[in-house]
Parts: C-alpha cells; structure tokens; sequence
C-alpha cells in the first residue's frame, strides 16, 4: 500500500491567466504534465484532483484519477488550499491509512525526478519537520515604493546579484505533509517546521502569468528541459 496521497489543485479562476491550468503545453493540457508525474510515483487510486472546472473534471476521468468537485467558497482568488485538501479528505474513506499528502501545484510541470520520494526520506530522518517545501533560489535585490514615489531596498544598499544573501522561495513543484492532524485547522496552522530541499540541476518554472508561459514554451522549444 502506498503510503502517499498525491493531492492536484487546479481550480478554474485566475486573474493573471484565464484557465492557465487547461491551456496547452506541448499539444496537452497543463495539469496533463502534473497528472502523469504523479502516475509515475503513485498509484491512479492514491491520486486525488480538487477543482472546481468541468473541463479538468473530464482530465481527471480520462486519466482515470480521483476527483473531487471544490465548492464555491473555496474555490476564489483568497481561498487557501488548506481547505480543499480538508474537503477532500472527508470524502476519502480512511484517509488515515495515508502517512503523507504530496501536493503537486499543476503550474509547476518541471519537476526533479523522484522529488517525492526525495522529500519523504527527508521527513523520515528528521523526526522534527512535520512539513517539507521545495525551494527555489532567487538573486533579487527587492525593495517597496514609498507615496513620496520612492524606492528603498530592503537590504541598506543597492547590491550586486553575487554579494546578495541567499533567498529562496517555494519552486511549487512539491509541498509535502505528514497527514497526522492535518484536519484539525487550528493544530495545522502551528506547523510551522518546515524541512526543505533544493538540490536540483533543473530550471524550475512556476506559472504565474504571460511571462511565465512564454519561458516554459522557450525551455521546450530549445530541448533545455524535457516534462516527465
């Protein structure tokens, strides 16, 4: 028994992109690439899909997965994933047999292969983190716009790329958790341990408006990534 639920979020809204996690990727949907990486690591019955689209619903049953139709209220710009995943943990009969819930972002199609059992081994030799992100490393020197139509960076001075201190952000190609108490809200929004990774030789794309798209087109194009 596989001992990950594989979790697909892919509700339809989206301001920047209009139904970005249906348009078409080298001849298939997006959330396409997600599914099959996903099938590569668990098996149909262990893979779960939330959205609130009829068209990704159709995807789902194509690609013979699990789906689960999110409701409204959590379906908009502001709703956070937790509470999809709850959702649909409360349709999954024994969901408890399940030690962990990979979540797998579709606009995240470039992902390391064996990420998921990568990230699981991390959480079974660090007894501390409950959680488990993959990260991606950023050079920006960012700052904030004052009224006065000021900028100030947020380090003391304008730096160059190479003397700025190690940021990194979510790549969204893997949020890992472990299932224990993942239902009780109040319990969950404590975990904040979170383990991390973010050794890979890969260029990582996480699709977030026109840009994004045109870059995940480049890389594929010009064969400097192949999706799984």
């Amino acid at each position: 028994m596989n001992e990950t639920l594989i979790f697909i979020p892919a509700r339809s809204g989206s301001k920047r992109v209009k139904n970005k996690n249906t348009r078409k990727i080298n001849g298939k949907p997006l959330i396409y690439w997600t599914i099959k990486y996903a099938k590569k690591y668990a098996k149909k019955e262990d893979i779960y899909v939330s959205s609130d689209s009829k068209i990704i619903h159709k995807i789902s049953i194509n690609e013979k997965v699990n789906f689960f139709k999110r409701p409204k209220n959590i379906s908009g710009d502001y709703s956070k994933v937790y509470f999809a995943i709850v959702h649909a943990l409360k349709k999954i009969k024994n969901f408890k047999r399940y030690k962990y819930i990979a979540l797998l972002q579709p606009t995240s199609p470039i992902r390391p292969k064996n990420i998921i059992s990568s990230g699981i081994n991390i959480l079974k030799k660090n007894k501390k983190f409950e959680n488990l992100v993959h990260l991606e490393r950023l050079y920006l020197n960012i700052g904030t716009i004052y009224k006065k139509k000021e900028w100030k960076p947020m380090n003391k001075k304008v730096a160059r790329g190479q003397d700025i201190a190690n940021q990194f952000r979510p790549s969204g190609c893997l949020f890992l958790y472990k299932i224990k108490d993942i239902e009780d809200y109040r319990k969950f929004i404590k975990r904040r341990n979170y383990g991390y990774f973010s050794k890979n030789k890969i260029e990582t794309v996480n699709i977030d408006n026109e840009v994004d798209f045109l870059k995940l087109n480049f890389l594929i194009k010009n064969k400097k990534i192949k999706l799984n």
